[in-house]
């Protein structure tokens, strides 16, 4: 019996299931003051940037540096194919059917990935006009160019993920960042990398780089078909990746809770008094340690938090920011009870709930002291 399947219909039944989930969750996030704590975060910005432009040194590269973050954030490419377990089973016998599947899900991950390289440009084009001087067509090369380059970039990665040893993807993945940042680094100083006496060897160069990577690339669909586990292991990682962002907001049924054991930390727990009226806290503080989701977010806020205090100038900015992680961090941390209860590890321990209750506020009281300690410490210094 020959199996038929509208791949078209199928595209559309899992982009609308997970535009369904994205907006159930998105609004979790926002009421979850997302929303107002990225209006302040802009408004800050907006507010202290002329002054950090100008704090730059004159000697300092800005156009080569901002190649760099721009080709960093270009050629990082993932794919939401949006494939499940058991289409390994029904689907890989159409596989010659599902190329146009395929190209809808490429559309879509240009477009979701131009909304954040959007961003980025919009966030550096007052350190580039203001350090460069750039105007006119030089501004439109600057909108344009990194956009062509992120569809490049899909295109070539996809390609690239039908080869079945990940040491020729990560050879390509360089090769993209190396052609990438340097057509950027060409277009940002208006033609002078690599130029001498106004003959543009660089352009030159890379277009012969450029020539050779394609004769390489088209090798590929010949030799290899897909890798059907290597694109459900992605987007696996991409869909888990989301929920766990989401949990922090609101619980997700199917998210599985990630332990790590992370024994180079365990040390902190021993700082604790072996005394049995502390066994709830050595339990909460070693759950925490071993967390994926609520430690990893912890630490997140804790770097971003100390890094704008140490770019903004200003003792109210730094305290404004302060403040703002640590309600932050607080609404994060009201699970680190829930947690090792959720698992029952509670139960093991001869401590009644009152005394669990107060040793979770004692771990959730000791990170955020240290959090606002190192914030006022980078403050001061």
């Amino acid at each position: 019996m020959k199996m038929t399947i509208d791949v078209d219909a199928l595209f559309r039944e899992r982009l609308q299931r997970h535009l369904a989930e994205l907006v159930r969750y998105g609004q979790y996030m926002a009421n979850g003051g997302v929303l107002m704590v990225a209006v302040f975060l802009c408004g800050l910005l907006a507010y202290y940037y002329p002054n950090l432009v100008k704090a730059i040194p004159a000697w300092f590269p800005v156009p080569y540096a901002l190649a760099l973050v721009l080709a960093i954030f270009i050629t990082r490419s993932p794919h939401r194919t949006f494939l499940l377990e058991a289409d390994l089973i029904f689907l890989t016998p159409a596989e010659t059917k599902m190329a146009r599947y395929f190209q809808k899900t490429q559309v879509y991950n240009f477009v979701v990935q131009s909304i954040g390289l959007f961003l980025v440009l919009l966030l550096f084009l007052p350190l580039y006009q203001g350090t460069i001087g750039a105007s006119g067509a030089q501004v439109w090369l600057y909108w344009g160019v990194p956009f062509v380059l992120k569809g490049w970039n899909v295109y070539i990665s996809w390609t690239v993920l039908r080869l079945p040893g990940k040491q020729q993807g990560a050879a390509f993945s360089m090769g993209r960042f190396g052609l990438t940042y340097f057509l950027l680094a060409w277009m940002l100083t208006e033609g002078g990398f690599l130029a001498y006496q106004r003959v543009p060897y660089g352009a030159i160069l890379w277009m012969g780089l450029l020539i050779w990577f394609h004769i390489r690339l088209l090798q590929i669909p010949k030799k290899h078909a897909y890798q059907w586990y290597q694109l459900l292991e992605m987007e696996n990682g991409l869909r888990l990746r989301f929920y766990q962002i989401a949990n922090q907001f609101r619980d997700v049924p199917s998210l599985q809770q990630r332990v790590k054991p992370r024994k180079w930390l365990m040390w902190i727990a021993g700082l604790i008094p072996y005394r049995q009226e502390n066994a709830g806290r050595v339990l909460f503080l070693k759950t925490f340690l071993r967390s994926g989701d609520l430690a990893g977010m912890y630490i997140r806020l804790l770097v971003i938090s100390s890094l704008l205090i140490i770019m903004l100038p200003g003792p109210l900015a730094q305290i404004a920011v302060t403040v703002l992680f640590f309600f932050m961090s607080a609404s994060q941390l009201k699970g680190i009870g829930s947690q090792a209860r959720h698992h029952s590890r509670a139960s093991l321990l001869p401590i009644n709930e009152h005394q669990q209750t107060s040793a979770a506020s004692w771990v959730r009281r000791v990170l955020l002291g240290f959090q606002v300690v190192v914030n006022m410490v980078l403050a001061f210094v």
